[in-house]
């Protein structure tokens, strides 16, 4: 199937136009993604961390996130060091057992970094074209969803990092002390703890009652040198080790709370108070669940891989399935089960949940009379579109098509429903070997043609059956003789063209047709790898080492490089 806001893009602007009518000024818009770069840019600043090799020209060209500002991965990878150096060192250190020597804090800190940039710029890439539009104060709800599976993934890692430093879970208890209003009463506990009174602190600090009352009572946070400071004065009847794990203690509260200070203004106070509280559960329970699972002093390589690889690791699924029946929460269950497999269908399913609310509520504050307005002529019908859709998005391929063969059925005058049937039984047709269905496919998207001839979506869809049908001279013959009526041309049809173009041997218009779809949308991943491949085809040494770049920019693995050996040969 093309992908849901592709195959929708008929009524794409339906909650704007109508929420127009009804005079709601709330105007619809797609969630924007930010890139990896952005994202740790925005932690630097945050945090005030500082680094030659953050502050240079490249580090700013990465942190920009400007398409035209790319930086190489041997760059990318110079500035995550340098990060991981910093968190390393200043805040997250803790000291492994002896006879562990292959480990050390800030090269696993820059492996889960790397790891989560990539898979960022990667899921970005994927998902950006494929959102639906939302008003914007649903924005949150969008991005709650990857924010929730991110967490779930770190709390595997700093499970696995605490059996690896011989730590105990207790290394996290400042976690639940992040919120503004908390991270003040955990500094006036460890205060009360030293037996250290307000004024004593204000004195020896070198600061006002009113500045220590503002730390203790309103969650003002100390400068760095000031928690140096406190951090001396709370230990200055102990040694210089309990000062330096003190103000470390105190670094992780602070840094943790502004993160979780800079996350909520985009998922909102509430939600990111309540993903710390499930990073602080989830890692504690794993602890307990590794130790009864996992015999920690023999599996090293075992837990280094959870660390490095959290959820991705194939043994996190039976320690998060340990977590699920501790989890009350229906959506946080639902997260565990899915945070070791496709990330995507999650934020997906968030963000058409989303945007179904918004599309239903503008049906009953118009009474269903907006349907006739967006040209569906059956109600019916389209809530069995609706349904496809969330099943698409599932994975649940064969029972889409049930669902919107029947909205076919149901309203035959929409091509929407008619072209979604046609693609989805020409891939898995051709997938299959199965003639018929081909068949079935292709006749379905040429009724979607002559009942909207306007529409390119159905014309490429069927240059996308015949090219998946190993008919690529037939697929070129059918998208190059598209109807002057039928436009405009957008990047699916660009993509099929270039790929029919490539298989047909034709490799320089090939390149020709995936670099109008980059035009179009230069962060599609899929197709900045095929302009990779088809320019080393060409033998363009230039462009396919750009658009190689590129890709790797955009989350692209190793393999790419074996593909592009591979086209030389």
């Amino acid at each position: 199937m093309p992908d849901s806001k592709q195959h929708g893009k008929k009524k794409d602007s339906r909650i704007e136009n109508a929420a127009g009518g009804l005079g709601n000024a709330n105007v619809e818009v797609t969630p924007t993604l930010p890139t990896s770069g952005q994202i740790l840019g925005a932690v630097v600043r945050c945090l005030g961390i500082t680094h030659p090799d953050l502050g240079n020209k490249t580090a700013q060209r990465y942190f920009s996130g400007r398409p035209e500002n790319r930086v190489m991965e041997s760059s990318r990878a110079k500035i995550i060091t340098a990060i991981s150096e910093i968190l390393a060192v200043s805040v997250f250190a803790v000291t492994p057992g002896q006879e562990i020597k292959r480990w050390s804090d800030s090269s696993l800190i820059a492996k889960v970094l790397d790891w989560h940039t990539v898979n960022w710029d990667r899921f970005r890439a994927f998902l950006q074209p494929r959102m639906m539009r939302v008003y914007p104060d649903h924005l949150a709800q969008v991005w709650q969803a990857y924010t929730r599976l991110a967490t779930i993934d770190l709390a595997v890692r700093a499970a696995a990092h605490i059996h690896i430093a011989h730590a105990s879970p207790d290394a996290l208890e400042f976690l639940p002390w992040t919120g503004v209003s908390q991270r003040g009463k955990y500094l006036n506990r460890k205060r009360t703890e030293a037996k250290v009174s307000l004024s004593a602190l204000a004195e020896s600090t070198d600061v006002s009652d009113n500045t220590v009352d503002a730390w203790m009572y309103n969650g003002v946070r100390p400068s760095d040198d000031n928690l140096a400071n406190i951090a001396k004065t709370l230990t200055s009847n102990i040694d210089s080790d309990a000062c330096t794990s003190l103000l470390r203690e105190l670094r992780k509260l602070y840094w943790a709370s502004d993160l979780a200070g800079l996350l909520s203004d985009f998922i909102g106070v509430r939600v990111a108070e309540e993903i710390v509280g499930r990073l602080y559960r989830y890692a504690s329970l794993l602890c307990g669940i590794i130790n009864d699972r996992i015999d920690t002093s023999a599996n090293w390589d075992v837990l280094n891989k959870l660390a490095t690889l959290g959820t991705q690791f194939e043994l996190s699924d039976p320690l998060l399935a340990a977590l699920v029946p501790h989890e009350p929460d229906s959506e946080w269950k639902e997260d565990l089960m899915a945070a070791s497999s496709n990330w995507t269908r999650r934020v997906l399913m968030a963000n058409l949940s989303v945007y179904r609310v918004e599309v239903n509520d503008l049906i009953c504050q118009t009474e269903g009379r907006l349907l006739k307005d967006w040209g569906i002529g059956n109600p019916d019908a389209y809530a069995h579109y609706q349904r496809s859709e969330e099943l698409q998005i599932q994975g649940r391929i064969h029972e889409a098509i049930d669902e919107v063969a029947r909205a076919a059925e149901l309203d035959p005058l929409d091509p929407v429903y008619h072209c979604t049937l046609g693609s989805a039984k020409g891939k898995i047709g051709a997938k299959q070997g199965d003639a018929t269905l081909v068949k079935e496919g292709l006749e379905a998207c040429w009724l979607a043609v002559t009942l909207d001839p306007t529409w390119i979506l159905p014309w490429a869809e069927i240059g996308f059956i015949l090219l998946n049908s190993d008919k690529p001279k037939e697929a070129v013959n059918h998208l190059k003789a598209v109807r002057p009526e039928c436009g405009p041309l957008d990047t699916r049809y660009y993509t099929a063209l270039g790929s029919a173009l490539r298989e047909a041997g034709q490799y320089q218009e090939s390149l020709s047709a995936f670099e109008a779809s980059l035009k179009l949308n230069p962060d599609d991943l899929p197709v900045v790898m095929a302009a990779a491949f088809t320019a080393a085809l060409v033998g363009d040494k230039a462009k396919s080492n750009r658009y190689r770049k590129m890709a790797r920019y955009l989350g692209a693995s190793h393999e790419l490089d074996i593909l592009l050996e591979s086209a030389k040969t």
